[in-house]
């Protein structure tokens, strides 16, 4: 489900990326492993309130990898068993990016990128107001800094930063 926020750019989200790296104590240019993350994010600053829990395949709608919800106690992300699988044995890096996708749900909302809800005439919220749109920009350029992969070729993306083919091509047209 998506939801309309506040605008933001391109250019913003690069910033906010590096922010959240350096939040992390990852280099500007150092692949990222989301796997991993998940373990250090409750010793990370702001991020004390964000646990992950691996659930079975069913405990998930068939076309929902991962998620990402907001309750009293913080957010908690819950992951199939088979991407959180996938994703450690740095075998497939869709399922990276969908871990890396659900962390960056609590840093937007904590950014201020929060659900506005409000009528529309019509149902398409343009991009750059799109929670979902935000997010998975912001995971695409925290998993692959922009200034890093200048000049990278797709696979040298995907070799380098262990993302899927898929988004090494989103990159390259950003």
């Amino acid at each position: 489900m998506d939801y309309e926020t506040k605008p933001t750019n391109r250019h913003e989200l690069r910033l906010y990326a590096k922010l959240f790296r350096s939040i992390c104590g990852f280099s500007q240019e150092e692949p990222i492993d989301p796997v991993a993350l998940l373990d250090r994010l409750p010793e990370l600053e702001g991020f004390d309130d964000v646990r992950y829990e691996v659930v079975y395949n069913d405990a998930l709608p068939n076309n929902v990898p991962a998620q990402c919800e907001k309750n009293d106690d913080g957010y908690l992300i819950q992951i199939k068993e088979s991407v959180y699988k996938g994703a450690y044995e740095k075998k497939t890096g869709g399922y990276r990016m969908h871990i890396i996708h659900e962390i960056m749900h609590p840093f937007a909302d904590k950014l201020g990128f929060k659900p506005i809800f409000s009528r529309r005439l019509t149902k398409e919220i343009p991009p750059y107001m799109s929670l979902e749109w935000i997010v998975m920009a912001l995971a695409g350029e925290v998993m692959m800094p922009y200034e890093s992969t200048e000049g990278m070729t797709e696979k040298e993306i995907m070799q380098v930063y262990g993302v899927s083919e898929s988004a090494a091509k989103k990159r390259l047209t950003y």
